[in-house]
């Protein structure tokens, strides 16, 4: 994506843009720690439905003159993302139930360096030798984070994490495919109706009606369905026609950042120093293999 020279040249309108893919990146590291908070008062299907059920509305309300011209790309793309995003946070919500806010916050971080490798596992890319080296030290760092030779070990939620990661990464190359030629909003419409709907079946078929009223409830579903994903979105939305998308990539990498410091200063979450260690290796790796690349 080509910004025009004339945006470049708007250090306002530059400044305004770094300071929303910052913010939306801290209102989605922050989920991690609300939503492990609000689970124990429902489950997990359950709070997917009533989050992006949430953020549709919203959507709708906010751009309910532009959804009638939706074009047969836009809905397939739609559906196909939005699997892959009910996918993603359906791993990372049930691996939220094992496993703590900040080592989620840093696991998620890595669906960035594992959508080359997937993109090469298809045969659509050639990766350099400096995103091998990234993703070996990201593996280092994940074995830092997670300590498997510890006493707690690797546990069912960090791998379900993991896994949330590879389609989160699943969801990254779709949005390539499909997102040069639809129109942003409507594109995000589709998904939010894709993972409502497939969030409300997964309930019904799991039985997981479970709700009780809870303050960290409420507080969860309204971070995460009205500023973390309809209000984050809209607000990426408009700062990526300002910000190259190297620039979006290496402001967005913060996520696991604020994730895991909201997670420790907030929940109380205790890290250990080799844990610490680990996480920060992960983030550097997703800063290093995104900085100046294009492969």
């Amino acid at each position: 994506m080509e910004i025009s020279s004339s945006l470049r040249a708007n250090p306002k309108k530059l400044l305004l843009a770094d300071i929303t893919l910052l913010s939306a990146a801290f209102i989605w590291g922050v989920t991690f720690t609300v939503i492990k908070q609000a689970l124990p008062f429902t489950t997990p299907f359950l709070f997917m439905a009533l989050r992006f059920g949430l953020a549709l509305i919203i959507i709708t309300l906010v751009a309910n003159r532009n959804l009638c011209q939706l074009t047969r790309k836009e809905i397939e793309g739609g559906i196909l993302t939005g699997a892959a995003l009910f996918l993603g946070f359906t791993f990372q919500t049930w691996g939220l139930v094992y496993t703590t806010a900040s080592k989620s916050a840093f696991i998620t971080g890595l669906n960035v360096v594992l959508v080359p490798f997937m993109l090469w596992s298809l045969g659509h890319q050639h990766i350099r030798g400096k995103r091998w080296l990234a993703a070996s030290l990201a593996i280092v760092g994940l074995l830092l984070l997670t300590d498997p030779t510890g006493s707690s070990g690797i546990n069912r939620g960090d791998m379900f994490t993991l896994i949330c990661a590879v389609a989160f990464a699943a969801q990254i190359i779709l949005l390539g495919i499909y997102s040069p030629a639809a129109n942003a909003v409507r594109y995000f419409w589709i998904q939010l109706i894709t993972v409502t709907i497939l969030s409300i079946g997964a309930t019904a078929i799991t039985g997981g009606w479970r709700l009780e009223s809870a303050a960290d409830l409420w507080v969860g579903l309204a971070i995460t369905g009205v500023a973390g994903t309809a209000f984050a979105f809209l607000g990426m939305t408009w700062a990526q026609k300002y910000a190259q998308p190297t620039r979006v990539a290496l402001i967005i990498a913060s996520e696991p950042v604020f994730g895991a410091l909201f997670a420790v200063i907030v929940a109380g979450e205790v890290l250990s120093g080799g844990a610490w260690l680990g996480g920060a290796l992960i983030v550097t790796m997703i800063i290093w293999s995104e900085a100046g690349n294009k492969t």
